[in-house]
């Protein structure tokens, strides 16, 4: 079986319409669908460009923007922005925050693993940020995306909060530094990385070619 390995962070609307177009595309190829939603450390800031050490200036953020729209659009996926000045009044409690950006609901999702309803719940959390508008950092968002997905919210939470979940998260970021990922979302197959929403059909192309199956037909 061929794995496909997915780095994700919920906050990225590129990870949102990137994660939901390569799991339509993948679906029913014989692959192994690894998710790793992965948290930026607090030593690297905040905004998802800090994770890879970069910027990202007004002209490219409204480019993005766009761009974003625009793919919503041609997938027919449901994407609703947050209003002016909220990401900033959420940066805010994020700094301040003991937790690393986006820590809490990957450990969730890591808990989750072996009941059947992780795949669920990563879903969820995505919808909660890009759909509800939701900030997936509190608690309480976590905790209504874990119910929705069918688990218990205070088991779950407290399998979180362990070690198991903490070591998954480490070795996910890991992962994502050894294989050289530029950014959010990347696919890992074979050693080959596939960075952006705009890189799925090569992915599903490159993933094709590996399966002995080069065209669809």
């Amino acid at each position: 079986m061929l794995t496909v390995a997915c780095y994700s962070i919920y906050h990225s609307p590129n990870a949102y319409l990137g994660v939901l177009t390569a799991e339509r595309a993948l679906s029913g190829l014989p692959v192994t669908l690894e998710r790793h939603p992965i948290a930026i450390p607090h030593s690297r800031g905040v905004r998802v460009a800090d994770l890879v050490g970069g910027s990202e200036p007004a002209r490219k953020s409204d480019y993005h923007r766009e761009d974003c729209e625009r793919w919503a659009r041609r997938h027919d996926i449901e994407l609703h922005w947050l209003t002016p000045g909220v990401f900033e009044e959420r940066a805010m409690r994020w700094r301040a925050s003991p937790n690393d950006r986006e820590e809490l609901p990957a450990r969730a999702y890591y808990a989750a693993i072996g009941t059947g309803r992780e795949h669920a719940l990563y879903r969820g959390s995505f919808h909660a940020a890009w759909v509800e508008r939701q900030d997936v950092n509190e608690e309480a968002v976590v905790r209504r995306a874990v119910s929705a997905a069918g688990l218990d919210a205070d088991r779950l939470l407290s399998s979180a909060s362990g070690e198991g979940p903490r070591r998954m998260l480490a070795a996910s970021l890991e992962a994502f530094d050894n294989a050289g990922c530029p950014g959010v979302p990347t696919w890992v197959v074979n050693g080959e990385r596939f960075w952006g929403k705009d890189r799925v059909e090569w992915l599903v192309a490159r993933v094709r070619e590996l399966l002995g199956n080069p065209s669809q037909t």
